[in-house]
């Protein structure tokens, strides 16, 4: 994201609000993404809004009390309290990048509250469940006239390999070998496709025989034999070149709905249902959007009983946030998991039972 440089001021206190968030942004960028700066961007606007309406014209005026007015202020407005934290923690690292160019006193960084969150505020339960990815995945393979179409191609990437949906835009044609099959993500920034974890997040992922049957139909009857602005040639394609991220947002939308193998469970008739249509998909409240089918399918893999650290490298995810995220199994599956050398007999009643007592 470029704006147009403006003549920083000789006191670098004296930085406006909007100057400072313009300034951290561009210095992000060299290791961000473009997703990921306009994350930022659209996290400070609002707050760099908020500070010229309550008249804070430099930076070197910031205080504890400013800040827990704006996240008093945050609050008010009925935010989540996930986006209350997510907006916190950017004018968190905004102050900590003027306190390292000492445009406010180092310890300013202290005083933004960035709130705590418990597990439940933290995550969301919305997935695609296993039991209805397995009733949409049997219906596309049964369906000859919907086998191979786009929604039904990338349903099969996506739960297949849990991957997130900048992957699936980024891949290319060669990055998919059906004779091994296989699917290559690789990171490519300088064309348009990063992958959230830059080069750490580069990997090669197998994929099961009906993906690569699903794959294959999407390519010989589907796929249009188009570049993209750079020359590659993607996997999906459209008539433009490579598909963007909303494009493939509206087929998981469209291609998730219930209603296309069972009786709407919201009692409207399909043929008369506005949320059938492209641009209505997403309200459709039985529809899920790429996130939800990666943390069903994480979810999946977990129950499976792989390795954690074989579904990190798999999904690129760390460990932990598998943990805290993505495996939504109950306490009590939880508590069955456990080894019961360990835990079976468990009880302070029985210790010191066999201890020599002469």
């Amino acid at each position: 994201m470029s704006r147009k440089p403006s003549s920083p001021p000789a006191n670098p206190s004296d930085l406006s609000p909007q100057e400072a968030r313009d300034r951290f942004l561009e210095k992000r960028s060299m290791e961000n993404s473009d997703k990921t700066i306009r994350s930022y961007d659209n996290r400070l606007t609002r707050w760099v809004h908020w500070c010229e309406e309550r008249g804070v014209e430099r930076v070197g005026d910031l205080s504890g009390w400013l800040f827990d007015e704006y996240e008093r202020h945050l609050r008010a407005e009925d935010n989540a309290p996930a986006t209350v934290k997510g907006k916190m923690t950017a004018v968190s690292q905004v102050v900590q990048y003027l306190a390292t160019i000492e445009a406010v006193d180092e310890d300013l960084p202290e005083k933004v509250h960035v709130p705590k969150l418990t597990r439940s505020q933290e995550t969301s339960d919305t997935m695609l469940d296993t039991e209805d990815a397995k009733q949409l995945l049997e219906f596309y393979r049964n369906d000859p006239a919907r086998f191979g179409t786009p929604p039904h191609a990338v349903l099969e990437v996506f739960w297949n390999t849990g991957c997130r949906l900048g992957a699936v835009v980024g891949l290319d044609l060669g990055d998919y070998d059906p004779e091994n099959g296989y699917l290559d993500f690789n990171h490519r920034p300088e064309s348009g496709t990063p992958l959230k974890n830059n080069e750490e997040g580069e990997r090669v992922v197998r994929i099961s025989e009906p993906v690569v049957d699903a794959l294959d139909t999407y390519i010989a009857r589907e796929r249009s034999d188009k570049r993209d602005e750079h020359g590659r040639e993607p996997l999906f394609a459209g008539r433009q070149g490579r598909v963007t991220d909303t494009t493939i947002r509206s087929w998981t939308y469209q291609g998730t709905q219930p209603c296309l193998y069972m009786k709407c469970p919201h009692g409207r008739r399909r043929r008369s249902c506005k949320f059938t249509e492209r641009s209505h998909a997403s309200k459709c409240p039985s529809s899920r959007a790429p996130h939800h089918i990666r943390t069903g399918s994480l979810t999946w893999h977990c129950d499976r009983g792989l390795p954690i650290e074989v579904i990190s490298e798999r999904v690129d995810a760390d460990p932990d946030t598998i943990k805290r995220y993505y495996d939504k199994a109950d306490r009590h599956r939880k508590m069955a998991e456990r080894r019961e050398e360990y835990t079976a007999d468990l009880d302070i009643a029985g210790i010191g039972d066999e201890e020599d007592d002469s």
